[in-house]
């Protein structure tokens, strides 16, 4: 086991490739957890008087500070040293709480987080982030549903939901917030239909113990349905002299004009974008993207995980067009890349943020608007569909339309034909496709 003297920049930046303790050398007792996910817990672990091992949680990082996770180990230390058995104390309290949340009505705060903890392992939605501040789908019931955190979810009805969704407003206070509450709603009602053992919670052994009787949230109206903006009829594609005057922005180091607050030579997000148009990626598939997902001898990017329009979420290898394998080599942090770092990274080696302020930065200096970054993906789609690439091969760039279940036997044959050398000579149709999406690209930048 690792021993550091922790601090808060130090955990916060901490990645792990498989679960590592870390014990801090200035408390006695006390040690830090750290999940592949990014889920950091501390926990207090010491031999007591009588040479038994004794550990008991504390909490998670980012639900209380590093400060308080010292003060608490102090205080189990004292207790340990005393006589009492620590884990004895912290099993009895465990379960007290256990007894205590099956015999009550939960709050709605209260069945957000007990969601989120059976859900993280298996919805990325439900996932807590990298700093622990809280799932996606966590963040977006408790702005929504704000007015109904502390009310018991029982008492809670279908006029109740209905009202709130109707007069929230986002935080920004402009544009229409009818985004932000059709993903609340969908949330929630996900996660009423597993306390109430609804729908795909029907079976035996999948819904909450104890059952609870909230309203079914399917009865209330999505906002979303007449807004065209955020349904799939969403159609904004930039055109050549739009492109003309943002590409010339998507560089390394970022553009001064840009006036973002991370230095030039340390503000790869402008260069992100470049990187979406020429892949067709979601974003949040370049900013989950490791070294170790570029297999640079073949020219590779390895997706672990991209959502497909049905079906489960699946794994991509798409092809890279030698313009995205040159972008990925011109990289700061290319010559001294590890397989577990971030390739698009913050300044600070963590996950890329504040993009809807790099794109408002970018709006600003080439005078386009009304776009946002999947307007990028539909944008290379789109000019692919122009080029006469067939729908087919776009689909499957787009990780649209590839079945997991022919994965199987279609890797075996490609195995196969690979290591008879029969594929050498033949070329790759999506790398083809994105050769010439980068193609016309560089034609747009240089022509106009």
């Amino acid at each position: 086991m690792a021993k550091v003297e922790l601090t808060e920049k130090f955990i916060k930046s901490k990645k792990v490739a498989k679960r590592t303790d870390i014990t801090d050398t200035r408390e006695t007792g006390l040690m830090i957890r750290i999940y592949p996910s990014g889920v950091k817990s501390f926990a207090f672990r010491l031999r007591g008087p009588a040479g038994d091992l004794q550990s008991t949680p504390i909490g998670h990082f980012g639900d209380i500070r590093l400060a308080e996770a010292r003060l608490a180990a102090a205080d189990l230390r004292r207790r340990l040293k005393a006589g009492e058995n620590i884990t004895a104390a912290a099993k009895k309290e465990a379960a007290e709480r256990a007894a205590a949340m099956q015999s009550a009505i939960p709050t709605l705060q209260e069945l957000v987080e007990e969601y989120e903890r059976i859900m993280s392992t298996k919805r990325k939605t439900w996932r807590r982030t990298v700093n622990d501040k809280g799932s996606e789908a966590r963040r977006r019931i408790e702005r929504v549903f704000q007015p109904h955190l502390m009310t018991q979810v029982t008492e809670i009805s279908l006029d109740d939901l209905a009202h709130t969704m109707t007069i929230y407003v986002p935080r920004s206070g402009k544009g229409t917030a009818n985004g932000q509450v059709a993903r609340a709603r969908s949330y929630l009602m996900t996660m009423f239909d597993w306390a109430a053992h609804r729908n795909k919670f029907k079976q035996i052994g999948l819904g909450r113990r104890p059952k609870l009787d909230v309203v079914d949230v399917r009865q209330t109206y999505d906002p979303s349905v007449e807004d065209h903006s955020i349904t799939g009829e969403r159609d904004r594609a930039l055109d050549h002299l739009e492109l003309a005057r943002v590409l010339p922005l998507l560089v390394w180091p970022a553009p001064e004009c840009l006036a973002m607050k991370a230095r030039p030579e340390l503000n790869v997000r402008p260069i992100a974008l470049r990187f979406l148009l020429l892949t067709a990626a979601r974003l949040s598939e370049l900013v989950d993207m490791r070294w170790g997902d570029f297999k640079e001898e073949v020219g590779i990017w390895h997706k672990p995980y991209v959502k497909t329009i049905s079906g489960p979420p699946k794994q991509q290898n798409l092809p890279l067009s030698n313009a995205a394998i040159e972008l990925l080599r011109g990289l700061p942090n290319f010559e001294t890349r590890q397989r577990d770092d971030l390739v698009f990274p913050n300044d600070e080696g963590g996950r890329l943020g504040n993009w809807q302020r790099i794109t408002g930065a970018v709006h600003r200096e080439s005078a386009t608007s009304d776009w946002h970054r999947h307007d990028l993906r539909r944008t290379a789609a789109t000019i692919m569909k122009i080029l006469g690439i067939s729908p087919r091969v776009i689909d499957e760039i787009l990780a649209h339309n590839a079945s997991s279940k022919d994965e199987g036997s279609s890797r075996a044959l490609e195995n196969y034909f690979a290591s008879s050398h029969l594929l050498e000579h033949v070329e790759h149709p999506q790398k083809a496709a994105l050769d010439k999406l980068a193609e016309a690209l560089e034609f747009i930048e240089r022509k106009e």
